[in-house]
């Protein structure tokens, strides 16, 4: 239901999500932020019209402002400090998702690629902060030859949507959403989220595990 407004791509790269922006959203405002100096310098001079900081997410704070926030967001085990998230303790791809909340607006739309420990990971406490916060609109979980192409890497990602909530809900055992757990699949040894097993359709592909032998 997105067509136009204030826009973020945070970790934003050379800006390939400016680049492939439909033509009815043409009218939007561009924000960006790139950590890396020449990434940053570059989607600058791809996208002079966009307001792009080239430094850390971290640095930047219009809360309550963007209509959408679209990006790749990065992935790992390490933090980010940033004074306001740092007692929340998360890695940096669950930081992109908290911080991203507060910068849209309510009723604002969030849609990343992330790694799918955003909706797998056992540990459920990410996905509660997530709801309280936020709908969740659906995700789409991407094939692991997705970014082999491009990147060389073989690694199953999501895209997942969100909607911001106008005020933070409270969760408890009856209106937990079911997307929050992760299940294991019968008959396989599989544990994903609920919500795609609720949605196989969802899913572009069959989820599998496989062995290496070395």
């Amino acid at each position: 239901g997105f067509h136009g407004g204030n826009i973020l791509e945070p970790s934003m790269g050379v800006g390939n999500f400016f680049g492939m922006l439909p033509e009815s959203m043409a009218d939007s405002r561009l924000y960006g932020v790139e950590l890396d100096s020449i990434t940053g310098r570059i989607a600058k001079m791809l996208y002079p019209q966009a307001d792009i900081t080239v430094a850390g997410f971290e640095t930047t704070d219009r809360r309550d402002f963007y209509d959408l926030a679209v990006g790749n967001v990065p992935f790992g085990q390490y933090k980010v400090n940033d004074k306001a998230y740092n007692k929340l303790g998360f890695s940096v791809h669950n930081y992109f998702f908290a911080k991203a909340i507060d910068q849209v607006r309510p009723g604002g739309i969030i849609a990343f690629i992330t790694s799918k420990g955003i909706l797998d990971r056992k540990d459920e406490s990410l996905r509660e902060y997530i709801a309280r916060r936020a709908e969740f609109i659906g995700a789409i979980r991407l094939p692991n030859t997705a970014f082999k192409a491009l990147a060389g890497t073989e690694v199953t990602a999501d895209i997942v949507f969100l909607k911001k909530r106008a005020v933070p809900m409270t969760l408890d055992r009856t209106n937990t959403p079911s997307w929050v757990q992760t299940d294991l699949e019968r008959g396989k040894w599989i544990s994903y989220n609920r919500y795609f097993m609720d949605h196989p359709e969802m899913l572009m592909g069959k989820m599998a595990v496989s062995y290496t032998h070395l």
